[in-house]
């Protein structure tokens, strides 16, 4: 089989493409023929080693798992013993954050546990695109409380990899969505359907006399403070970390920050593949609330290029990589 290694952390120079052995399940794993998978930025996060402090578990100096990739779609080949509920021939999609990555290969040997069903309504390529970043934007909306029809939502950084998947799944549940991203990313923000786009190179949003229900911040650029600003009363902040003195400071200033202002303001705690999750953002597909951008395609031979791309800022939407 084929599949994208590398030997150390690096940048996407470090990835080749290696020629491995067959895998073979063992109890309670499925060996999963990849039909598709996709890019996010935790996946360049494991390749660069980052943060440091993950290294307590991926390896301080070298990584322990030299394979890569989070988001996979595609059809159970074999079983181990002890499987139930999964069979050859059958449709799955994951987000193997927990389970050992490895989706950019022609195929992945993965707790079947880790595997939920895949409607047949969906392509692969959709789904490929959705398990870990759509979960990222379902959860951190979740966080902050259900959102009614007619709230106004705020979404910073919107036009990266979770962004599109925030501004539809609220727009899904009827709320008035302002996207904020650099200008670049404006019309695909307004191709998802965001109401209002606001380019934050000319126009500081929380300058502005603008008030939101709820914020979900994305890109975790600015301060408690500032983004306070953007709060209505009873207004809801909810950030998606990416960096861990950030989380520290949401999580630990922001509900007091929160209960002085008369506002919510905070964090939460990422869990990702979800089985109930995943479904509902099966659902979701399904009926065409959320649909899937692709920015462009690869080959496992350019998975650099993609790579490289995405880690630059240049991608809008997502980057797909078929075998």
């Amino acid at each position: 089989m084929r599949a994208v290694v590398r030997d150390r952390y690096g940048p996407p120079d470090v990835l080749r493409l290696a020629t491995l052995d067959a895998p073979e399940p063992g109890p309670g794993e499925a060996v999963v023929r990849v039909e598709a998978a996709s890019l996010n930025m935790a996946d360049v996060d494991h390749l660069l080693g980052r943060p440091r402090l993950a290294r307590l578990a991926t390896g301080l100096v070298r990584p322990a798992n030299l394979r890569v990739g989070l988001d996979v779609a595609g059809t159970v080949e074999r079983v181990g013993a002890d499987v139930t509920g999964l069979r050859p021939g059958g449709r799955v999609w994951a987000d193997l954050f927990d389970s050992g990555h490895g989706s950019l290969a022609d195929r992945v040997c993965v707790p079947a546990s880790a595997l939920a069903p895949l409607p047949g309504q969906v392509a692969f390529d959709d789904a490929a695109t959705v398990p870990h970043s759509g979960s990222l934007a379902l959860q951190g909306l979740r966080a902050a409380g259900p959102i009614k029809a007619g709230e106004r939502v705020l979404i910073n950084g919107a036009g990266g990899c979770v962004g599109p998947f925030a501004v539809q799944i609220a727009k899904a549940r009827g709320a008035v969505v302002t996207a904020v991203d650099h200008g670049g990313k404006l019309d695909l923000l307004r191709e998802v359907g965001a109401d209002e786009v606001i380019d934050y190179t000319r126009q500081d949003v929380t300058r502005s006399d603008r008030r939101f229900d709820v914020v979900l911040d994305i890109a975790d650029t600015r301060s408690l403070v500032a983004l306070r600003r953007c709060l209505a009363p009873g207004g809801r902040y909810v950030l998606i970390a990416r960096r861990i003195g950030s989380f520290a400071e949401k999580a630990l200033l922001g509900p007091v920050v929160g209960r002085l202002t008369g506002t919510r303001m905070g964090t939460f705690a990422w869990h990702p593949n979800r089985r109930s999750d995943l479904d509902e953002l099966a659902a979701l597909l399904v009926s065409g609330a959320v649909r899937p951008v692709v920015d462009r395609r690869y080959s496992l031979d350019e998975a650099a290029e993609a790579f490289d791309r995405l880690a630059t800022g240049a991608a809008r939407g997502k980057l797909l990589i078929t075998p």
